[in-house]
């Protein structure tokens, strides 16, 4: 089984994560349009919602990164992915303004993981660091630019609920993958 250091398995997972952390972040301020119009309210009364998922998304990252060092960054990325995942399923269910906004503080509790574990990861091993950042922002940046467009498409195609589901089920598929594929690290053996 490869070493977690060879870095093979384990940059593009967190490379797609960080573009699903940014998507998921986004979907909302799109589909709070077809929103307004579904329940009959003005974008005005609906936007405030999306305010407790953006206060999570910076809060908990401190207690995330306190997680990832006490207890294992491997296991908190596979929260990432599986908690985001399922938050923003649990989000397109929403059947009321209030529902709304706790799925997006969810979402934002577990879209708060990314930065903290998995920069961390990613700069663990010093490997063509400045290109590996790189990489990894442009992925983040992605998700930011096809939040609107991937949500909007959605949205269009089959209604605002499938803007959440669908990248709910990409983002649990690609945690799936990430168990499945990336090697658990073993113990790390401290220098004497």
């Amino acid at each position: 089984m490869p070493s977690m250091n060879s870095r093979g398995a384990l940059v593009p997972f967190l490379n797609i994560g960080h573009f699903v952390d940014h998507l998921a972040m986004l979907v909302f301020p799109v589909v709070v349009v077809a929103l307004a119009r579904e329940w009959q309210q003005s974008y005005a009364e609906l936007l405030p919602l999306a305010l407790g998922g953006f206060i999570a998304f910076g809060a908990f990252a401190l207690p995330a990164g306190w997680l990832a060092d006490h207890w294992s960054r491997y296991k908190m990325m596979a929260v990432f992915f599986f908690g985001i995942g399922g938050s923003l399923l649990l989000t397109g269910f929403a059947q009321s303004p209030w529902q709304i906004g706790v799925g997006l503080f969810v979402t934002g509790m577990f879209a708060a993981i990314y930065h903290p574990v998995g920069i961390a990861m990613l700069v663990a091993v010093p490997e063509k660091m400045g290109r590996a950042l790189g990489w990894n922002g442009l992925w983040g940046n992605l998700g930011l630019a096809a939040a609107a467009l991937v949500s909007g498409a959605l949205m269009d195609l089959w209604g605002w609920r499938t803007a959440f589901f669908i990248p709910g089920l990409l983002s649990i598929g690609v945690g799936s993958a990430f168990v499945l594929l990336v090697p658990v690290p073993g113990p790390v053996k401290e220098s004497s």
